[in-house]
């Protein structure tokens, strides 16, 4: 006699990730999403990537300059705002090239601050604040205007 597989979905996820770092936070998120769960993320501006601020700001905005020599329109093009900033970087953490990996980024949304529907309901992030700088505080460097 055949086992049948449990069915349960996954419901909705709401996390704050406020001073969480940005590889820990989309690491999990990403495995999350995979499994068929829908995650909406708020105060994605605050979460922190570690290591020297100079740096990491030198780093993106060369990725933001880059261009293909035979044809710049075809170059890869990385945003300013700190929510598509991580939709990008949790694109990295997933499979390339399968419809399941699509489906688990369209499950995902990032927040900029904490809209209505979802105060009060945010699970905080479990790993402790890190030093470094916050996205934020990246994409401003980078030319964000808000």
């Amino acid at each position: 006699m055949k086992q049948e597989k449990k069915s349960a979905k996954p419901g909705t996820l709401v996390i704050d990730a406020t001073g969480a770092p940005v590889g820990r936070l989309a690491a999990r998120i990403a495995k999350q999403a995979l499994g068929g769960a829908t995650i909406d993320i708020v105060n994605i501006d605050l979460c922190v990537i570690t290591g020297n601020p100079e740096r990491i700001v030198e780093k993106y905005a060369g990725r933001r300059h880059m261009t293909q020599k035979a044809n710049p329109e075809h170059a890869a093009k990385w945003p300013r705002r700190p929510d598509y900033l991580f939709k990008v970087i949790l694109r990295g953490m997933l499979p390339k090239r399968t419809s399941r990996s699509q489906e688990a980024l369209s499950r995902t949304m990032a927040h900029i601050g904490v809209p209505e529907k979802f105060a009060g309901k945010a699970e905080k992030f479990v790993k402790e604040p890190s030093e470094g700088i916050t996205l934020i505080a990246i994409c401003r460097a980078l030319g964000w205007n808000k």
